[in-house]
This record gives structure tokens, sequence and C-alpha cells, in this order.
């Protein structure tokens, strides 16, 4: 009875708001079961929270384990400690309901007190006075059997939990390794199946440690209430349990409605979360064309839709409360007017009445929490079922048995060998392969793509078999031999080098032991031993995703030092050199030959000019032998080879349509991409990463230009099987299609394009409209011809949109949290709703103790027997008022969810439209940095704005909820006695501990293990990701070494934890009734000196045991508190972030013309994210007007960074950037860049319809304009092709187009542009030559206009069409000259103009 919170009962869900996140809002008040007493209501809303999840689970049920089965991996000492834990929980949920039934003994002390003629007399006999001591020393005791059921029950179920899991981890991790190679094809080996564990097995721990004590305790406190219920007055125990199912219905029926709406207000929020997700993706292109404020529109438009429902959720939140709460009150005014007839027949007094109402109410509340935790016991079980399957798999097929070879002499031989991966059976890879190596040979298999070439190096480690056939080792079918050993005698050294998140040393070791002079002449060997040298700890340094970056040539050494140490007879090399640069692969080559030297060798080559010195080349083509000669002899053959090796020589001749053969590209494609995304070379990705996969590159490498995003990556990577076919014939029409009558109507065409008004930048100065606004007329243009929606969208929301500004403009960036008060100055526009809010709050606060006391009024009118007519009057009224106080707390919860529901939905809003303006205001260096990748920014608006939210609105409703019910009940008890309500005031302090953590226990133990686990689990991942190498090192055995070390580790920090945890836990529990042992002490210390009557100290102390909980609520959200000020703090940072490139500058200049001769001053440059590394240094270039300038180089010599310099995406750290003659600093940002024509290397295409994407440029520009820009960039043709023509959805909801067909597209936006400078940087990399071609007419075709252009190239055909050409190395211009005086010079220009030069990607970008 003592406790209650809210209205006597735990504060409830409702002050969750389920805004689109719904967990993260407030702290789902779990109804704690020894929470309450009085509450009754409370058996009634289960939390949202718990729900929320439920609907998913609609289709047909998952497979799950029966739920004893979770605990098969329980020993012995799990099972002691699982009951010792459960008795403990038993005791400790009963404690409470046993607390209550003594109170009714308390209650009774009142009736002693009787004159001779059975009229109450205020004498307090020396026996009461004894009694009520005796009474206080029992609850005492009930304190202390709490402290030590909490400890016992929280540390038991901690460990047993942390003991199970660690086996079932143990387990599944052996068989992981264990399994065979089909396996991870089937299931990709990534690092998904291990974090799908570990999310798997936290839910298994989560079910069957804390839930299982939850759900024993919860039970215990519903069967004790019961009981405790029928023995002390059955009669008004069932009354109590009859009205239960309203109450019930009224919290359900709002909760079927809230899931519904929770639903709804996800996917509105997705549609806003996808256009801010786009936008800072791509914010290059975005900040490009200046459509800042078009995304800003966009985005405060869709969140319309969020408000709309979240306003709806807080209508319904506040009706099911009221209601609950409503017939709950209403139905204790029933019991007690009952209770009365009871009394008046002497068959039962007023605590044995009191105490049998909150008895069954405390235990409905009991029941109520024990049911949310089935869900967390579904989840369980489904999860162990995944994870059950997967351990019960059989582990690979592999005999460990077998036989050993004496000694190894190195022949290999293929049989007849027929395979198709078991992925795709259909498939055949190998048809009646044969193959020879003699021992001590290199033997370089090539062949087209598809050809079945790197299927030679898995048979051979045999982690797959042949489906017929066999491979023979000295004569022995490898079958026989044993697995290890056979795989002990194979080196491998492969294109990805795997490298464990471990030291240097563990990394070259890999599972073997060795000394380190050992390990430290096998780096001597691969060349590895002067860079590891150079590392401030050697051998010692961590590498992989925890540890240091390397580049792709230092990982192979490391892979090459490996295979040196293992020293094998057999050594299979797949193409290692494919993506170094030149220095690099020349002495990654002299490492492999040292390590070729007296070995059988196979390598699996993709460029042929690498092998012309292996012993034996073999030719494949459709999985079998085609020719096998030394290179001379293929030569002479005249058969496959020579025909693959002309078409790689052909890509090297100039003056030829580009034609590519797949054979070489398709296979380097994937290479170039990873490897890009790892190596320091070319900094600018011209946009952000997407891909999350790519985002954990570690270190501070910004990945490569290579990059590309998850939405195009699969199809950009590999071409079609069907195309592979084709991939060695020319494509004949190739060089016949004419070219010339496309410029023809493109010169003829050229005028009717409009000239991008210069003036419309100045119009718009005067339009008045506050540019932060995230809804005002488009920025740079003239507000008069925007599309239509221009007009509509400067909505008059003043009151916040120009806040923003003049805040972050007035305080430099602190990192301490915002005041309250900037959170109120947020929400002033709200100002009616708080009031609104506040007085339902209030007024609900204060019905805590006003209800505490007036049943404290009806108690002590039951004593009045002799008066029958007395007490029908009194109990009567006072029934009759806690009627009504019921249909009072209809409406004050409406008023109070409902109003600050809507005050929080529309601060939640402001901040996302401030944050986000705020964003986009930044310069590009911002989003490079870790922190501001795409994926988190999104979040961050997702949730952080929830939090603001939650800090302010829902916390003021909480808090004036409060303070009302502590305001009324000092004031009642100062009226009644003053002593007493100073005596509870000093419980406080104690209370409010024990409140915090009690909150801390219901959020669950796990949550710090968990950071612990998931830091475990990045060995395991890096050891699937590369399973190939772990399995032919065999070094299985050493990843889970390790593995159970960590875990051994978490065990021992969790054990601790554990018992930390559950004795914070019984202290807190021993408190709270501790306190309340006081009180009933002081209660009979004041009554035997005459300080107060009995009747007095009865209603004193029923007022401050239901009210206590009220004052320890507030305190009891700091923890959150605290939590949530790191997310207010970043959502603050953002906002009043001043950028270092201000784009806003109105008094930059904005000249009416531009002449377009730019020049680079002796720049400096290096990027924000890694300063160690200087890109340009010294540099100059200048280009005059309407010149078009090529600028080429190695990847990584700093080609893009003119352009993102140009566009003043970054500022030179020394030097200047100058635009006729004026440095770029002086020009307002937003009109340069309107200036300029930007295409990227990477197209940009937004997900929105196709004329969007173009129109993008321009929004203005009419229906023909478009067309004829899609014309001349050679798109019109395709896009009419298209079932909705311009109107086609492409990107991520839409249709896939190809690189091609992409970067026509982004070519049309800046032909409609019409800017007078162009930037391009040609992407012809990744598109097939079909396209490449007409993507380099329309290239061709842009160049033509007399504007000035800086081009990046890659390949020869743009050479023929520039004034200069500039060949860039290491951030310097090495040479510079028309195409034919570079050739003459015959130096970098010309090797760069060789395909296999450079990264793998060179040869198919140059002609």
């Amino acid at each position: 009875m003592m406790i209650s919170r809210g209205l006597f009962g735990w504060s409830p869900p409702h002050i969750q708001p389920l805004t689109p996140v719904s967990e993260v809002s407030e702290p789902p008040e779990s109804p704690s079961p020894y929470l309450d007493a009085s509450a009754e209501t409370s058996g009634q809303p289960v939390e949202p929270e718990e729900e929320m999840e439920e609907p998913e689970e609609m289709e047909p049920p998952p497979a799950a384990v029966p739920f004893s089965r979770l605990f098969a991996c329980a020993d012995r000492l799990d099972w002691v400690l699982m009951f010792v834990g459960s008795l403990a929980a038993a005791a400790h949920g009963a404690a409470l309901v046993v607390y209550l039934h003594f109170f009714a003994k308390i209650v009774q002390v009142l009736w002693m007190s009787r004159g001779p003629n059975g009229e109450p007399s205020s004498e307090f006999t020396e026996e009461q006075h004894q009694k009520l001591i005796d009474l206080a020393l029992t609850i005492v005791h009930i304190a202390t059997a709490v402290f030590c059921a909490g400890w016992i029950e929280v540390s038991c179920w901690i460990l047993t939990g942390e003991r199970q899991t660690a086996v079932i981890r143990s387990k599944y991790v052996q068989v992981l390794l264990n399994q065979d190679m089909s396996f991870f094809d089937t299931y990709g080996n990534n690092g998904d199946i291990v974090s799908q564990v570990l999310s798997d097995v936290l839910l298994i721990q989560s079910a069957l440690s804390e839930k299982v004590g939850n759900y024993v305790h919860n039970m215990a406190t519903f069967f004790t209430g019961l009981i405790i219920g029928f023995v002390n007055c059955w009669q008004i125990a069932l009354i109590t349990l009859a009205t239960g199912p309203f109450i019930v219905a009224a919290g359900g029926i709002s909760n079927i409605f809230l899931h519904r709406l929770a639903e709804n207000i996800q996917d509105a929020y997705a549609e806003a979360a996808s256009i801010a997700e786009q936008a800072v993706s791509y914010i290059r292109t975005l900040y490009a064309f200046t459509n800042e404020t078009l995304a800003k529109y966009s985005y405060a438009t869709s969140l319309q839709a969020t408000l709309r429902y979240g306003i709806l959720i807080s209508l319904v939140q506040g009706l099911g409360l009221g209601f609950t709460y409503g017939l709950a009150i209403c139905s204790c005014a029933l019991q007690l007017w009952v209770g009365r007839f009871l009394v008046v027949h002497g068959k039962a007094h007023g605590g044995e009445i009191v105490t049998a109402l909150f008895a069954v109410i405390l235990s409905g509340l009991g029941l109520n929490q024990a049911a949310t935790n089935f869900y967390s016991f579904d989840q369980g079980r489904i999860a162990a079922y995944r994870l059950f399957e997967m351990i019960s798999r059989s582990s690979s097929t592999v005999n460990q048995e077998g036989t050993t070879l004496p000694s190894v002499q190195g022949n290999i031989e293929f049989r007849n060998v027929y395979f198709s991966y078991l992925s795709r059976p259909e498939i055949p890879i190998l048809s009646g392969f044969y193959l020879t190596v003699p021992a001590k040979k290199a033997v370089a298999l090539v062949g087209r793509n598809g050809s079945g070439k790197s299927s030679i190096i898995p048979l051979m480690e045999r982690f797959y078999d042949p489906t017929l056939g066999e491979v023979l080792l000295d004569g022995e079918n490898i079958k026989n031999l044993k697995l290890e050993w056979l795989r002990s005698q194979i080196g491998l050294v492969t294109q990805e080098p795997a490298l464990l998140s471990l030291s240097i040393r563990d990394n070259i070791a890999y599972g073997r032991d060795a000394t380190f002079d050992q390990i430290e002449e096998a780096a001597k060997i691969a060349h590895a031993h002067t860079f590891i040298s150079s590392l401030e700890k050697g051998y010692e340094t961590q590498v992989g995703r925890a540890g240091l970056p390397l580049t792709e040539e230092q990982k192979i050494k490391l892979s090459i030092a490996r295979a040196v140490l293992l020293n094998p007879s057999i050594l299979l090399l797949d193409e290692v050199t494919g993506g170094l640069d030149f220095e690099a692969e020349r002495t990654v080559q002299e490492a492999l030959d040292l390590l070729m030297l007296g070995r059988s060798t196979i390598i699996i080559a993709r460029r042929l000019s690498l092998i012309r010195n292996a012993d034996y080349i073999a030719v494949m083509e459709e999985g079998q032998l085609v020719e096998m000669g030394t290179h001379d002899e293929l030569l002479n053959l005249d058969g496959l080879y020579a025909e693959l090796l002309k078409a790689e020589e052909a890509a090297k001749l100039p003056r030829r349509m580009p034609m590519r053969n797949y054979k070489e590209t398709a296979t380097f494609q994937i290479e170039k991409d990873s490897s890009a995304s790892h190596s320091y070379q070319e900094p600018s990705s011209p946009k952000m990463n997407k891909s999350p996969s790519l985002q954990r590159v570690p270190g501070i490498f910004r990945p490569a230009d290579g990059t590309f995003n998850s939405q195009e990556s699969p199809k950009v990577l590999s071409p079609p099987a069907e195309k592979m076919m084709e991939n060695g014939q020319t494509l004949d029409g190739v060089e016949k299609e004419p070219s010339i009558v496309r410029q023809d109507s493109f010169e003829m065409r050229l005028p009717e394009l409009p000239k991008i008004d210069v003036h419309a930048a100045h119009r718009q100065t005067s339009n008045g409209s506050d540019p932060e606004s995230p809804v005002s007329p488009l920025l740079t243009s003239d507000p008069k011809n925007e599309r239509s929606h221009s007009q509509t969208f400067s909505r008059p929301l003043s009151h916040s949109d120009d806040f923003p500004i003049k805040v972050s403009e007035a305080k430099d960036i602190r990192k301490e949290a915002p005041s309250f008060w900037r959170l109120a100055e947020l929400s002033f526009a709200e100002w009616l709703y708080a009031m609104l809010g506040s007085i339902g709050a209030a007024i609900f606060g204060s019905f805590n103790p006003l209800l505490a006391y007036v049943i404290a009024l009806i108690v002590t009118a039951y004593s009045r027997t002799d008066e029958t007519h007395h007490i029908k009057k009194e109990v009567d009224k006072w029934c009759l008022i806690i009627a009504c106080m019921g249909v009072v707390t209809v409406v004050a919860n409406f008023l109070q969810h409902f109003y600050f529901g809507i005050m929080g939905e529309k601060m939640t809003e402001r901040v996302r439209r401030m944050m986000f303006s705020a964003m986009l205001r930044n310069e590009v260096g911002w989003f490079d940095e870790e922190d501001n990748s795409a994926d988190t920014l999104s979040m961050r608006l997702a949730n952080d704005a929830t939090f603001v939210r939650a800090a302010f609105s829902n916390r003021l409703s909480i808090f004036i909820q409060d303070s009302a019910a502590v305001i009324v009940a000092v004031l009642i008890g100062m009226l009644l006695q003053w002593r007493y309500a100073l005596v509870a005031l000093a419980t406080l302090p104690f209370l409010t501990v024990s409140a915090i953590a009690q909150k801390l226990w219901l959020a669950g133990f796990s949550r710090g293990i968990q950071e612990m686990h998931r830091k475990a689990s990045l060995v395991l991942e890096d050891a699937v990701r590369n399973i190939y190498t772990v399995v032919a090192f065999c070094a299985g055995n050493k990843v889970m070494e390790l593995y159970r070390l960590q875990l051994e580790k978490i065990f021992m920090q969790s054990f601790l934890k554990g018992m930390a945890i559950g004795f914070a836990f019984g202290v807190s529990q021993f408190l709270l009734f501790a306190s309340n042992a006081l009180l009933l002490w002081y209660t009979a210390f004041s009554v035997k000196h005459d300080y107060m009557e009995l009747p007095t100290a009865l209603k004193e102390y029923m007022v401050f045991s239901f009210a206590t909980f009220a004052l320890v609520e507030p305190f009891g959200l700091a923890p959150y508190i605290l939590k949530r000020r790191k997310s207010l703090i970043s959502v603050f940072e953002i906002i009043d972030r001043m950028p270092k490139i201000d784009p806003d500058d109105n008094s930059a200049v904005k000249p009416s013309n531009v002449y377009g001769s730019i020049e680079l001053k002796n720049v400096d440059f290096c990027y924000p994210t890694r300063p160690e590394v200087l890109v340009l240094s010294n540099f100059s270039l200048k280009v005059n007007g309407g010149q078009t300038v090529a600028v080429v180089g190695v990847s990584g010599s700093g080609k893009s960074t003119i352009i993102s310099l140009m566009e003043r995406f970054y500022d030179p750290v020394a030097g200047q950037v100058l635009l006729d003659g004026r440095d770029l600093k002086l020009y307002n940002l937003r009109w340069l860049r309107n200036h300029l024509g930007l295409v990227q290397q990477e197209p940009i295409i937004f997900s929105t319809t196709i004329r969007e994407n173009i129109i993008y440029a321009r929004h203005n520009a009419s229906e023909a304009e478009m067309k004829e820009a899609a014309r001349i960039a050679n798109a019109h043709h395709f896009i009419s092709s298209l079932p909705h023509g311009y109107d086609t959805h492409v990107g991520m909801r839409g249709v896939d187009l190809t690189p091609g067909q992409k970067q026509r597209i982004a070519i049309a936006r800046v032909v409609l542009k019409n800017a007078p400078i162009l930037l391009l940087d040609e992407a012809s990399s990744s598109i097939e030559s079909e396209s490449s071609r007409v993507v380099q007419e329309a290239l061709d075709t842009l160049i033509m206009g007399n504007k000035t252009t800086i081009l990046i190239a890659h390949r020869a055909a743009m050479m023929r069409h520039v004034d200069n050409i500039v060949v860039l190395n290491g951030g310097r211009i090495v040479e510079e000259g028309t195409h034919d005086t570079l050739v003459a010079k015959n130096g970098l220009y010309v090797q760069l103009m060789q395909p296999h030069f450079g990264k793998g990607l060179r040869q198919h970008r140059l002609v």
C-alpha cells in the first residue's frame, strides 16, 4: 500500500511518446511489481513498449524450440543457481503483499482503543504502543529479507545466464569454423553470420536469465496477493476481481489503436528519413547544384505526416489512460462503499477491507507484469531454434584421419575433374578438366571470365571435392590424405589478404607456433621487414579492423610472409598484384619470385603480361583445358591464348573506340572497388560513401574514388553472365557508328538553351525570405519562375525558423548540455498547450495524496461502529467524492497527455528541421568525418530529436504531476501534524536512492556486457570474412582460442557486475521498507507522547505511505536524463556549429558575368580527415577562359581534388584558387556553384523520377529544355524507351539504370544547368563498352561548347579534343603539353596510357 506512483500506481507507460523510435523516448516505466500497492489501475495498461513489436509476428509463427530447450546448455551448477535464484525471486515478489497483511494489523490497533461502552476512546494504551513497535520491527525484518532476496536473485540469474550463453557461443563458433565452404557460399561469408549470432545469443541470454527471474518474481506476487486478499476479506477480494476486466478493457482498447498508429508513424517518418539520407549521402551533388533549400523543403513537408500521427497518438493515449485510471478509482469507491455493510455487520474491519482491496490489485499487477516477459521468451525460443539448428549441423565431412606422405615432391594432377558449386549446382564450372603440374615448376592458368580457372585453388585446398574425377598429389588422391596435413603443405596468397584484428606478429604466424626470429626472417624474405620496423610498435602493432589500416601492398607482403613461414611444397597464387600500382607491383613481384623458387606453383592470372615467364601456361575455356605450353609455343599456335593476348594489346592501341573485353575487367572490377576502399589513394570519393560495409573501413583513410554505393553495387561489379560470353569478340559496329551528325545537331540547337540568368541571384535577396527557413523559395534562382510549389512554401513558420540561426551565431560551440531554458525557448510557440497540459498534470498528481487521505477518512469512519447512521452518512459522502475524482481523472489525463503530446510532437518536428537545415550549411569536410556519415546523421535526426522532446515536454509533464503530489501531501501532513510531515520528508533521500536503483534494474542487467561481447566478436567476424585463408592455414583453433579468452574476460567482469548490481538492488529494496518502518515507529512515538490523536495518526501514516513514491518519481528519472544529455549535446552541437566555409555570406561578391579563367596558385592541400597526407603541394595550374584542359595522373595523385577545390567543397591549406583573378573565397558560395557544371565520376541519381533528376539542375526549366538537354546527353532515346518515359522512378525503389545510363542523366543535368565552367570527372571506368561509346559522344559534345573545361581524363580518346594536357604525380605537375608533344616525350603520360599500369582499373579506362 505504501507505494504508489502516478496515481497510485507506477507512472504508466503514458509518458512514453510513441514517436518513430518508440523505444527511445521515455524509459518504459515498467510497472514493477514491488512497487505498487495501490495500483489499481495498474493491472491494466500493459506497457505499449512491450507490445510494440508483436504485430510483426502475424505471419505464420517462426519455428521455435520448446521453452525447456533454452536450458540445454546448463550444467549442475547452473541448475543450482537457477533454483536458488527462483526461490529468492519468489520471496522477493511476495514481500510487498506480506507487508500489506501487516498493514491490516496496524489499522486493527485502532480498534483496540475502546471505552467501556464500546465508543472509541482517545487513550493510547501501553499495549497498543508495544504492538505498533512490534509491527515496526516486523517490517524491518521484511526489509532485511528483501535485501537478501534481491541480492541473491539478481546475482544468481546474471551468473547463470552468462555461463550458459558462453557455452552456446563456444559451441556455435566451433561448428561455424568447421563448416564446409559450401556453407559460406550459401550464407555469405561476410560478418553477418557472426553478428546475427551475437544478437541471437543476447536474446537467449535475456530470456533465460533476467526474464525468468522476473517472471517467477511476478507470479509470486500474483499468488500471494490473491491468498492474502481472500484471507483478509474474501467479499471485497471477489468484488475487486469482478471489476478488473473493465479496467483491463479500457487499457487494452487504447493499446490496439496505439499499435496501429505507431506503425503508421514509422512509415510516415521513413519517407522523411530517406529524403534526409539521400541529401546527406549525395551532399556534393546537392551543393554543386545549390539545392539545399529544395532538400529542406521536401524534408519539412514530409515531416508533416509524422506530426499528424504523433498528435493522434497523444489523443488516444490521453483517453486510454484517463479511462483506465478513472474506472480504477471508481471501482475503489465501490469497494469502500460495500465495505461499510461488512463493517456494520461485524464481518470485517477497515484494515482488512483496505488490505484485501490492494492485495488483489497488486496480484493483478503482478500477473500483468509477468505477461510482459512472454514476448522475450518467444524471441529467445525463436533465436535458440536458429542457433541450435546451426549447432546440430554436421560440421564438415572431412576425415581427420587419412594418411600423410613421407615427403612431398609436388607433382599435381587433375584427372577428368567435373565440378560445380553446391550453392548453384546447375552451372558447371569444370567439365572434364585435365592438368598436370610437374614438381617445382610454375604453371599459370589463363582464360576468359567464367572459364573456371578460379575454382582450381579451392579444389586443391580441398575446400570442395570434385563431383567426378580426382585431384592427385604425387600420385595419391588428396581425398585419402589427412586434411590438416595437406593444407599445411600448401601456401596460399590471394588478392585480398586476410588480416585478423591482432598484432602483425600474430597475423604472420596465423595460428602456427613460430619463434620471433622465424617470423622476422619470413618478413624479410617477403620484403615486409622494413615497413614493419618503421612502425612505432613494430611487430606488436595491432592491425585489422580495430587497428592500424595498412595499404594493399603491405597487406599482400604480410600474406606472403605468412606463406614463407609455412614453408610449403606447393604454392597457389591468385592474381596477387592486381590492385597495385607500378612501384608496389614490382616489389611484391620480387618477393613472390623468391617465394616460388623450388616450389610447385599454380598461378591464376588475369593479366597476361605478368606471366610470360611462367614455365607453362595453361589456357582454359568453359571448364576444360584447351591449350598448354610456354608463351612462345602458344603464340605460334595462334589459338585462344593468342586471341586473348591480342585483345589485351588492343586495349593499349590509341585511336580505337573503347573495345573492352570482359575477361579482364570484370574480375578486376571487384578488386578495384575493394582495394580502393581501403587504400589511401585517390581521396576525394566523389560522394559520401553510402554502403555501410565500406564505412567500417578502418582508420583514417577515406574510401577512394573507386567506391560505389550500396544501391548500385552488385550490378556495376560483374557483368551479367550472358554478356560475359561476348568477352573477347570485337563489337563490330563500334567504329562504324557515325558521330558527326550528333555534333551538328548540337551546334544548331545550342542557342535555344537559355544561359543562366546571373541577375536572378541578386533579385532573390530582395525576396526577404530568411535563407535558413527550411521552407523558403529556392535560393539561387528567380523565385518567379520556380516550379509551382515554390510559392506555396513560404508558410509562416517564422516563430521557429529564423530562430536557430540567431542562436547559432550568438554562441560558440560548447560541450555542456543545453540549459533547460534553451529547451523551453524551443517550445515557446506552444505555451498554451503547455498551460493546459500542466493543469491536467497538476490535478492528476494531487489526486494521489488526496485519495489516500479520503481512504484514511473512510477507515476512521468505519471504526465508529456504535453510530451506524453516522457511518452511513460519512462513508456515502466520501465514496461519492472518490467517484467524482474518478470522473475528473479522465479529463485531467486527457489534458495532460494530449496537450503535452502536441507540444512534444511539434518540438520534435521543429528540432529535426533545425538540425537538417544546420547540417546542410556545413562544408563537405564535415561530412567526411567518421561521426558524420550518412547513416549516423540519419540516425541522429531520427532519434536525437525525440530525446529533446523527452528531455523537455515529457520531463515537464512528470515533474508537474509529481510536484503537485508532493505539495498536496506535505500540505495535508502539515495541517494534520507538522512534526510528522518533517519526519516523512527526512526519509526522502533514501527513497530516492531506492527508486534510482530500481529503475536501473528494470532497464535490464545485460546492457554493459553486450558492448564487450560486440568487441569479442570482431575476431570472429574477421575470421568468417576471410574464412578461406583461415581454413587454408588451419588457423581455426587459434581463432577459437582467442575467442575463448575474450569470453573468460567477459565472464569475470559480468560476475563482478552481477554481484554489484544485486547488492545495489537489495539495498534499494531494503531502504523502501525500512523508511516505512521508521514512519510507523514515529506514529507510535507521537501518539504515546500526545503529539497527535490516534485517528490523525492513521490519516498521516496512510497519506505518507501513499505519497512516498510520488516524491521519488522525479529522482528516478535521473539516470535517463543523464543518459540523454549526450544526445542533447549532439543536437545542439549540430545546430550551433559555424561552418568553416559559409554558404550564406550575403556580403560576398556576385559579379554579373563570368569569363571563366581559372588559376590555382601555389596550392597546398590535405583532406581534413587525414592532415598527414599532403595531396597537393605547391601546385599551380592556369586555365584561360574557354580553354579545355585535361588532367591525367596515377590514382591518388590529386586529380579529383582539383575539382573539389574549384567547387569549394574544401579550401586549400595554403595558396589561392582564383576565378577571373579573384580569390574564390570572395565570391558568394552559392553564386559560385551556380556557375560551375559538375559531372562526377560516380554519377549520382536521386530516388525520384528521371524528370526530377534532370531538372535538379534548374527547377524552372521547361519540358522542351529538359528533353533537349537529354538529347544532347544521348539520353533521350533510352528514356523514351522506358514504359513511363521521363516519369520513370529510378534509384532505391525504382528502375535500376546501368552506369552508362546514370552517367548520361548526370550529363543531361549539367547541359541543362548550362554553366560557363565545366568540371568533368570522367567516369568511364564502370561502363560497358557500348554505352561507354555513347557517354563518350555526350562528353565530346559537352566539351565542344566554348566553355572553360577541366577534365579529369582516364582514356586517350578524350585527349584529342583538349587544348592542354597536364600530367600529375604525387600532387605536382610533372608534364604538360598537347597529346602529340607528350607522346613524343615518351614520359609518364605514355606510361599512363599503357593499360596495365596503375591500379588494376586503369586498363579499361584507357584506350
